[in-house]
């Protein structure tokens, strides 16, 4: 199994209603993608310095975490997210669990 891991700082005066919005989306993908078991997104407490929001995906293995990454649906999600995140401040790890 893979766990991908996903941190985004986003464009000072983001909308926290656009923020929820992008958290209602990707965790909508479950059930959509083939091999994505479960996604849980959030938006950070309010700690200063913390990335502002984020999710944790659990896909069945790297192929799935492959498709996971080219698949339409998700590619949606991620143009919409695209729209206000800070450009140069993302973080992704994929861990093999």
């Amino acid at each position: 199994m893979i766990r991908h891991i996903v941190l985004f700082r986003v464009v000072e005066g983001t909308p926290p209603e656009r923020l929820q919005e992008a958290v209602d989306r990707l965790e909508a993908l479950v059930g959509v993608i083939p091999g994505l078991r479960s996604l849980r997104a959030g938006i950070d407490v309010g700690v200063q310095g913390n990335f502002d929001f984020g999710l944790v995906a659990e896909l069945e293995d790297r192929a799935a975490l492959e498709a996971f990454s080219t698949d339409a649906t998700h590619m949606d999600v991620a143009l919409f997210i695209l729209e206000f995140r800070e450009r140069a401040d993302i973080a992704i790890l994929d861990l093999e669990i």
